[in-house]
């Protein structure tokens, strides 16, 4: 289940920049510029990216896929796609906006994990399994008992 749409993505990052994002091997020579259509595939690409690292955090508290789906998803989904398609750039520079995003959206996802935040809608509430039996050695007495150094006094 896709927690966000292509038509999300482009509904967040203006058009023109999601093609210059999306088109690889496109020389700038003299006369040749960028097609005018966004590559899908790579869109596409980076949703999978997206809702496999999302699924991963909540894989161990919620039964996936999911019945229904938190709009808080979609908003993390669309954070870790952005930043999928940024770094994408040779260039490496990846604006700030997007940088603190990710990061606001990895410690969200961290936080969902750990159970310090919840998405509104039932958890696996799987019973822990029990530790299993102890064994536990002692010496023997040395002080109490019949043959004790206490009864030898």
């Amino acid at each position: 289940m896709d927690y966000c749409t292509p038509d999300d993505v482009a509904a967040v990052i203006p058009r023109q920049t999601l093609i210059e994002l999306t088109q690889d091997g496109v020389s700038m020579a003299i006369g040749q510029a960028l097609p005018e259509v966004v590559n899908e595939t790579v869109v596409n690409e980076a949703i999978r990216y997206a809702v496999e690292l999302i699924d991963a955090h909540l894989r161990g508290r919620y039964t996936l896929p999911l019945r229904q789906v938190p709009t808080v998803l979609k908003d993390l989904a669309l954070n870790l796609v952005c930043h999928a398609l940024y770094r994408r750039r040779p260039e490496g520079d990846l604006p700030d906006a997007v940088k603190e995003s990710y990061r606001a959206t990895e410690k969200t996802l961290v936080a969902l994990r750990d159970g310090k935040l919840t998405l509104g809608i039932q958890a696996t509430q799987k019973d822990m399994p029990e530790p299993g039996e102890y064994r536990v050695r002692s010496r023997e007495r040395q002080f109490g008992g019949l043959d004790g150094l206490l009864e030898r006094y």
